[in-house]
């Protein structure tokens, strides 16, 4: 039996994750060689009984915040995509090597969702498909 849960829990997770995003470190101080990093997400859950949430495309800048955790797109779940190690991974990897670099993966909701406004708690089924795009500064 699932256990009980506030149907409203995600709602501070949000705001944590927003409080946490306008407090985040700018771009140009934690990668100080990236001009541009393109953030594309497609959402999808396997079993295709809704559909999907709208796809979103973030373009982060060198003032921007460097904040890389997205809440699920699913207004009554909980659960959190970070990107932050593949970021970071893209932007060790690559940059100073070449002017730009890319790298594409997926990830799983790990959060928690409610079937039909009940108070039962189920795991959300969202899967995140990602295209990460840097752009190194070009030499002036």
């Amino acid at each position: 039996m699932a256990a009980r849960k506030n149907p409203n829990s995600a709602l501070p997770r949000r705001e944590q994750l927003m409080a946490e995003h306008l407090r985040a470190t700018p771009l140009a101080k934690l990668f100080p060689k990236i001009e541009q990093l393109r953030i594309e997400m497609v959402f999808s859950e396997p079993d295709g009984r809704l559909p999907p949430p709208s796809p979103q495309l973030r373009t982060l800048f060198p003032a921007a915040p460097a904040f890389f955790r997205f809440a699920c797109p699913c207004a009554d779940c909980d659960g959190i995509f970070d990107l932050t190690d593949a970021i970071t991974a893209l932007v060790g990897n690559g940059t100073g090597k070449k002017a730009s670099v890319s790298v594409e993966g997926r990830l799983m909701c790990q959060g928690t969702r409610f079937r039909d406004h009940a108070v039962l708690q189920a795991p959300c089924p969202m899967a995140l498909s990602y295209k990460l795009h840097a752009e190194a500064h070009r030499p002036a």
